[in-house]
């Protein structure tokens, strides 16, 4: 049993416990305090943020200075001034922080302040730093060019670049990745090894939702964008082609040899039909179809189409609807638009579509439609030999055409495959003019000491791998992305 001289002993321990407790309480009380001016503080100057935004995007268009003028009187008539000590108004055109940083026709204003602190001098906090920014513009349709976009939203490295070559792009480059489905870090654009990316364009930037990787002995002339907003597809809406009747027989050009079997034609057991399993080979049959050349005509190709045994495959302006089976082109063969069948010949050196150097020297137009038959699942595009040739121009039609919608357009991948489009360009000649559009799938591009040519590539997905060789993304032809923003947008 206690004796009665340990109570006054304890009744001074509950006194020390219940002083420390009130300090502790008047601390957080304190804090909370300063937090809640914090918050107001805020709220205050993104008010103010705002409204500036807003007020200047009115001449953002029109007049840089009459837009920053008006965006910092709307600041001051809300109470902030950049001429006090414990204040800062920045205006930026264009923006610099959110997703639209770097496009012209966007105004950013950023407000920061020191404010002194009511009781957090308590632990030694004089000043709480407080800030806020708003980005607003005035325009709704906003274009923004490119020469290659990854769709991908969520795919580790939805554009990866390696080798040693050297990758020329004539605008923009840009990932719409997260990089969410890396394992550590979320890298939505890759450039590794002794790989070069030089963008050749005014602002000259490499886009990126997630991160930009820059890793190895090679270098990008870009500026790396991280953080940056995705850009619509811009032919989302594209519908495809119809389907059409099966192609028309195919023409020899400097023999007489009848069409290799299941090519259009081609007669007896070997006539083409829609249900077919088997492609058409262009250099099929033999021996005595090597080096052989054919002129095509657009129209349905079921189960696919092959170019194989030195073969050349002329064809003629239209759209080329593949039914299955996908393309490929190896073994020496070769595939050549063509705008009148008089430009097809025996010897390729001796044909100027065969030996264009650049997009424009290229003959004729088409666009082939990569798709599917309910007897023929859809396949890959390839072009996977070291003499190979491949210049296709884009779909070129008069104005009254009905599938001027696809003007343009040189490869169109039915959008529910996921099927890659690979162009080796090797030591090969390879063009393609236009627009190289595969929402679903990967397209893979390999110089190989070679030099391949395109124009714009818009897929799922990109695979770049240079080994020594030179891939061109001219931009010559191609659509840009429209962005709808106006009023505040970040």
């Amino acid at each position: 049993m206690s004796s009665t001289t340990d109570r006054p002993r304890e009744r001074g321990q509950v006194l020390v416990l219940f002083a420390g407790g009130l300090i502790g309480l008047l601390l957080m009380a304190a804090l909370a305090f300063d937090v809640g001016s914090m918050l107001v503080e805020r709220r205050d100057q993104q008010n103010a943020a705002d409204a500036a935004a807003l007020a200047g995007a009115r001449f953002v268009l029109s007049s840089e200075t009459d837009a920053e003028t008006a965006a910092r009187q709307i600041a001051l008539d809300n109470g902030f001034d950049d001429a006090a000590a414990d204040e800062v108004v920045n205006v930026y055109i264009p923006a610099i922080h959110g997703r639209y940083a770097g496009l012209p026709g966007f105004i950013e204003v950023q407000i920061s302040a020191q404010r002194p602190s009511i009781f957090g001098g308590i632990i030694g906090r004089a000043a709480w730093p407080v800030g806020a920014f708003a980005v607003a513009t005035n325009d709704q349709n906003l274009t923004f060019p490119f020469s290659m976009l990854a769709l991908d939203p969520t795919e580790c490295k939805a554009i990866a670049v390696s080798g040693g070559g050297v990758v020329e792009a004539y605008a923009n480059i840009q990932s719409n990745s997260s990089g969410a489905e890396c394992v550590g870090a979320p890298i939505g654009f890759s450039r590794t090894g002794g790989s070069t990316i030089n963008v050749i364009a005014p602002d000259a930037t490499c886009r990126v939702v997630g991160e930009l990787q820059d890793q190895g002995s090679g270098s990008m002339t870009c500026t790396e964008a991280e953080g940056s907003f995705a850009l619509p597809d811009p032919l989302r809406n594209l519908a495809a082609p119809a389907q059409p009747a099966l192609a028309p027989a195919m023409v020899p050009v400097g023999h007489t040899q009848p069409s290799p079997s299941r090519c259009p034609g081609a007669t007896g057991g070997g006539t083409p039909i829609e249900t077919q399993t088997q492609p058409c080979d262009v250099g099929g049959n033999g021996a005595a179809y090597n080096g052989l050349s054919w002129i095509l005509y657009p129209g349905l190709y079921p189960a696919g189409l092959d170019v194989s045994n030195d073969a050349t495959a002329y064809l003629m302006p239209g759209i080329y609807w593949i039914g299955g089976g996908g393309v490929d082109i190896g073994g020496g063969g070769s595939m050549i638009s063509i705008a009148v069948p008089s430009d097809a010949k025996t010897v390729l050196s001796s044909a100027p579509c065969a030996t264009a150097l650049l997009p424009a020297d290229l003959c004729g137009g088409v666009m082939i439609y990569n798709s599917k038959l309910p007897t023929s699942p859809g396949g890959p595009f390839i072009l996977n030999s070291n003499s190979a040739t491949m210049k296709l121009a884009s779909l070129d039609v008069a104005t009254t055409d009905p599938d001027r919608i696809y003007q343009d357009i040189a490869i169109y991948q039915d959008r529910t495959l996921t099927t890659s489009v690979t162009l080796n360009g090797s030591t090969s000649s390879t063009i393609v003019e236009g627009i190289i559009y595969v929402p679903g799938g990967q397209v893979k591009l390999n110089g190989n000491g070679g030099t391949l040519i395109v124009d714009q590539i818009i897929a799922n997905t990109l695979d770049i791998n240079g080994n020594g060789g030179t891939i061109k993304v001219l931009r010559g032809k191609g659509v840009d992305a429209v962005i709808v923003a106006a009023g505040l947008v970040d």
